[in-house]
């Protein structure tokens, strides 16, 4: 495992084995569903593995190998700035969180930012610690002991004034709704929707016309 890192991982149904089309699964999930944070355009995002092309195997071992496969690329990532973590697991696959920690320092460092996280209850000096209080309570949600913690949503990289909005009526009167719901300004909500798309799309195509995993990684640090 951890071969995803340096080749672009084949179509998982042309796999031998159950740890190859896993491997396969997991990289393209994590290029598709975790790309921008991947090329440093987002600090953070979560997302589902769910494992489909493999037949074989039983749901106990689809667990182990997609735990197996989480710790590697986890290890391997935090070389380059990006870290990993499980959120939970559920039958076929795990519930998982990506994030950039220089680029939550950087949402830490603005005034506006600190006050609407000490208003929340979160730590809003520390990033690590703030990202650490949020796995926790992303944790408690999946596990059914907590609501969904919306406070998220500035480390998603939402607009500070939207998660607000959005947490005093459930986006009941965002004016435009794209990646988030915006409550502020509509232009720069819009261009931001448009060019978080057009990375997205870039992210893919480099993938898929053969740039590795690392490659992506080094350029988001960069």
């Amino acid at each position: 495992m951890g071969h995803g890192l340096d080749v672009c991982m084949g179509d998982p149904r042309e796999a031998r084995t159950i740890e190859e089309c896993l491997e396969s699964e997991f990289v393209r999930t994590l290029v598709c569903q975790a790309g921008l944070v991947i090329s440093g355009h987002k600090p953070a995002a979560v997302f589902g593995f769910t494992p489909r092309a493999w037949r074989g195997g039983d749901h106990r071992q689809k667990r182990a190998l997609s735990a197996r496969l989480l710790a590697t690329y986890a290890a391997s990532t935090r070389r380059y700035g990006l870290c990993l973590a499980g959120l939970s697991r559920h039958a076929d696959g795990l519930m998982l969180l990506a994030w950039r920690p220089s680029q939550v320092e950087k949402i830490v460092a603005d005034a506006q930012n600190r006050a609407f996280l000490e208003s929340v209850g979160l730590p809003s000096e520390d990033a690590s610690a703030l990202m650490a209080e949020l796995v926790g309570r992303l944790r408690a949600y999946y596990a059914g002991r907590a609501s969904f913690p919306h406070e998220l949503g500035l480390v998603l990289g939402y607009p500070v004034d939207d998660v607000r909005g959005f947490m005093a009526d459930g986006g009941r009167g965002a004016k435009v709704v794209g990646r988030w719901r915006c409550y502020g300004n509509v232009e720069n909500a819009r261009r931001r929707f448009d060019e978080l798309a057009r990375r997205e799309r870039e992210c893919r195509l480099s993938y898929a016309q053969g740039t590795s995993v690392r490659e992506l990684l080094e350029m988001g640090a960069a």
